[in-house]
């Protein structure tokens, strides 16, 4: 009764919408934050896969529900979604640190790839990097982890809306830089970012840092689209 009160009440009185399967809630709805949870983190790897790209854990495939989550989200600045999505990361993040071949002592940095200022200025945040702080918060409990803004744009690129795997390597080749790089860094780094393509974002993203010297241990991403990727070892975090 109560569950079925609160959706009547928010389609009759607010319209309002699950953000994921869209029938009538407040906020995420109760089966759909199951659903989610029950998403198997795996290994995610392009087909054609880009020299340099870093071995990544993803929280599951880029599909309904998840799509709409993110682009809400991260277009739409529904903030209230980054908990759950934050949690994802967290699960992806923790997936590679259990199943890399040695597994990192010391502190862990997150760092976010860094998105393009007028998106920032538009958006009135960053939405990675607060994804990015939602999941250090959750990992913890169980390790000391930290999130750190390393990266910047050296170079404008082009949209990548359209663009092949092929061009979208020469278009982001050589685009990152550390934003200080005599810095030092303690521990391993975990480049995240919300969704993993043809990978060369991610692939640019560890050069940029290994160039600096800051040893990455890999890279963790809430979705992968599947057209792109295949799945690897399935284990629970």
């Amino acid at each position: 009764m109560g569950m079925g009160w609160l959706a009547a009440a928010g389609d009759l009185l607010l319209g309002a919408r699950c953000p994921a399967c869209l029938r009538p809630w407040w906020g995420l709805c109760p089966p759909c934050r199951s659903l989610l949870r029950s998403r198997i983190p795996r290994a995610a790897r392009p087909t054609p896969c880009p020299a340099g790209f870093p071995p990544t854990s993803t929280a599951g495939w880029y599909d309904e529900p998840l799509r709409r989550l993110i682009v809400g989200h991260k277009e739409r600045q529904a903030l209230g979604l980054a908990p759950v999505l934050g949690e994802l990361l967290a699960v992806a993040c923790w997936h590679l640190i259990r199943t890399r071949p040695t597994r990192p002592d010391g502190e862990l940095t997150l760092v976010p790839i860094p998105s393009a200022r007028a998106a920032v200025r538009s958006r009135g945040y960053d939405a990675t990097t607060a994804l990015a702080r939602r999941a250090a918060a959750l990992l913890r409990p169980a390790a000391p982890v930290r999130v750190r803004r390393l990266l910047r744009h050296h170079r404008s690129v082009h949209d990548q809306s359209g663009l092949d795997a092929a061009a979208r390597q020469r278009n982001l080749a050589d685009s990152l830089r550390v934003r200080d790089a005599g810095s030092t860094q303690r521990g391993m780094i975990i480049i995240v970012d919300d969704l993993v393509t043809t990978g060369a974002t991610l692939t640019e993203a560890s050069r940029a840092l290994a160039a600096a010297g800051m040893p990455v241990l890999g890279a963790a991403t809430i979705a992968a689209t599947r057209r792109h990727h295949s799945a690897a070892a399935r284990t629970t975090p």
